[in-house]
C-alpha cells in the first residue's frame, strides 16, 4: 500500500456533491485482487468499506473515528497476513 493524495465526497446541506482534498491510502494488485481485498475487507465482523477506481482499492482515514484506529490496523495487518477475519 502507499498514501495517495485524493478527494473525499460530501455531500448533502449545504455542500451536495461537493469535495475535500484527503490523503487515501491506496491498495493495488491487479482487478481481480483488489475487488477480493475489497470483499474481505467488507465482510468482517466490523466492516472496512472503501473505493475501487483505477485498478486499485482506497480507503480514506478521515471516515474512521480514533477510536476505530485498532479495528482498521487490524483489518489491514489480516490482509497482510494473507487470512480475513
Amino acid at each position: 500500500g502507499e498514501v495517495t493524495d485524493g478527494e473525499t465526497m460530501v455531500g448533502g446541506g449545504s455542500l451536495p456533491g461537493g469535495s475535500l482534498p484527503t490523503k487515501l491510502v491506496s491498495l493495488r494488485g491487479g482487478r481481480t485482487a483488489v475487488k477480493k481485498l475489497a470483499a474481505a475487507l467488507r465482510t468482517r465482523g466490523v466492516p472496512v468499506v472503501g473505493r475501487i477506481s483505477d485498478d486499485a482499492l482506497l480507503l480514506d482515514p478521515r471516515t474512521v473515528l480514533p477510536e476505530e484506529d485498532p479495528l482498521m490496523l487490524a483489518a489491514l495487518e489480516d490482509l497482510r497476513a494473507g487470512h480475513s477475519s
